[in-house]
C-alpha cells in the first residue's frame, strides 16, 4: 500500500509520493474557483491524469502558457495577468500551477502579484520541479535574458509531488531533474550519492523514493532558511557557473535546459572546491565520472569565457564585486560564500573544455 509522506511545515504542507494526489488533504470546496495555470505539452500529457485522479473537482478556467525557459519572460508574465484580468479572478479563488519548474516559477509569481495574492499550490509534472523549483517559495522570471533577475519570495499554501506523471517525461527532462538530485547526494547526502553513483539516469529503479529523499533534503534546508541567508546558499552549488552556461545559451539563441547547465556547473565547482579545499582528485574523478554518464559536454570554446564570466557579473550572489560560490569540502558537505578569484574561475572552465586531469 502506497502511503504518500506528509510533511508539514511553517507556512507549506508537502504531500510527496505516489498517490499524492488523490490522498492529498486539500479541501478544494472552501475555495470560491480553480484556476489552472499550465503550458502547453502539459495541459496535453498531464492535464488528463490530473482530472482523472481528482474526478470531482471543479475546474472553473485554463491558462495555457508557452513552454520553455526562453518564454519565463515579463511578456509571458503578462500575459497570464491579462487572462486572471480576464476571468475576474479573486482572492477567494485557488490557483492551481501545473507544470515544471519554468511554469511554477512564473505562475507562483503572477499569482503571488496578482491582486496583492491569490493562493496557489504546486503540482511539480517534471523531476526538476519534483525534487527542487516547486519546493522553497522562489518564483521569477528571466530578464534582459538574465536567469532569474526578477522574482520574490512567496510560499504556495501546498505542494503535491506525485510521481505518476514522470512517464509523460522525454529523456531530456529526466536527465534535466536528475543533475539537481545528484547535487542534494553530493552537498548534503551521502547516503543518496552512494546509491547513485557510477548509474546512469535511466538505470534508476525506485524513483518514488529517490524523489521522497531528495525532495525532503530541499525541504529540510528551507524550513530553516527560507530567504537565503544561510545554509540556504549551500543549494547553490553548481549554480554560479551553471546559470552563467545557462544565460549564454539563451543568447546565443540555443537554449540548453536548466539541469544540463547545473551539471557543467558542478563539474567546474567540484574542480574549484579541489583547489580551495581539500576534496581530494580521487573523489573530483567520481564526480566528473558520474555526471559525464548522464550528460553530454558543451561545447563552447576558451575565446567564449570571457563572455561567460561577464554573464557571471549578473549573478545574484555577487557581493563588493565579489564572486561568492557554494563549494564541497567532502562528498555529502558543502559550504557556502567563498569568494574565488576570477582566474581560478577561468581554469575552472577551461578544465571542463579541456577535460584535464585533476592534478
Amino acid at each position: 500500500m502506497n502511503i504518500p509522506l506528509l510533511l508539514e511545515t511553517e507556512n507549506v504542507s508537502y504531500i510527496i509520493g505516489n498517490d499524492a494526489i488523490e490522498k492529498s488533504p486539500i479541501k478544494f470546496r472552501q475555495y470560491k474557483r480553480i484556476i489552472v495555470i499550465t503550458d502547453e505539452n502539459v495541459e496535453k500529457h498531464c492535464l488528463p491524469i490530473f482530472k482523472q485522479k481528482l474526478p470531482s473537482l471543479i475546474i472553473d478556467g485554463v491558462i495555457t502558457i508557452i513552454s520553455g525557459e526562453e518564454n519565463k519572460s515579463i511578456h509571458q508574465l503578462i500575459y497570464i495577468w491579462n487572462e486572471l484580468t480576464r476571468l475576474n479572478v479573486g482572492r477567494d479563488d485557488l490557483i492551481i500551477n501545473l507544470g515544471g519548474g519554468v511554469l511554477t516559477d512564473i505562475a507562483g509569481m503572477a499569482a503571488a502579484t496578482f491582486k496583492r495574492g491569490v493562493q496557489f499550490i504546486n503540482f511539480p509534472t517534471t523531476l526538476l520541479g519534483m525534487v527542487d523549483a516547486a519546493i522553497g517559495g522562489k518564483t521569477g522570471i528571466d530578464f534582459a535574458r538574465f536567469k532569474n533577475q526578477v522574482g520574490l519570495f512567496i510560499n504556495p499554501s501546498c505542494v503535491i509531488i506525485d510521481p505518476i506523471f514522470l512517464d509523460t517525461l522525454e529523456d531530456l527532462h529526466w536527465q534535466s531533474g536528475f543533475a539537481e538530485v545528484v547535487k542534494y547526494g553530493l552537498i548534503m547526502d551521502r547516503e543518496l550519492w552512494q546509491k547513485l553513483e557510477g548509474k546512469k539516469y535511466k538505470d534508476v529503479e525506485d524513483w518514488n523514493s529517490v524523489i521522497i529523499k531528495a525532495s525532503k533534503d530541499k525541504i529540510d534546508i528551507v524550513r530553516f532558511d527560507a530567504l537565503e541567508n544561510g545554509i540556504r546558499k549551500n543549494l547553490n552549488f553548481g549554480h554560479t557557473i551553471g546559470h552563467a552556461l545557462e544565460s549564454f545559451y539563451l543568447k546565443s539563441g540555443n537554449p540548453v535546459t536548466h539541469g544540463m547547465a547545473i551539471a557543467a556547473g558542478m563539474i567546474c565547482e567540484s574542480w574549484l572546491s579541489s583547489k580551495i579545499f581539500t576534496l581530494e582528485c580521487t573523489r573530483l574523478e567520481s564526480i566528473v565520472k558520474m555526471i559525464d554518464l548522464n550528460f553530454n559536454r558543451f561545447d563552447f570554446s576558451e575565446s567564449d569565457i570571457s563572455r561567460i564570466m561577464q554573464l557571471m557579473k549578473q549573478d545574484k550572489k555577487v557581493r563588493k564585486k565579489k564572486q561568492n560560490f557554494s563549494l564541497l569540502r567532502k562528498i555529502g558537505k558543502a559550504v557556502h560564500e567563498v569568494e574565488v578569484e576570477d582566474q581560478l574561475i577561468i581554469e575552472s572552465l577551461e578544465f571542463y573544455i579541456n577535460r584535464k586531469k585533476c592534478n
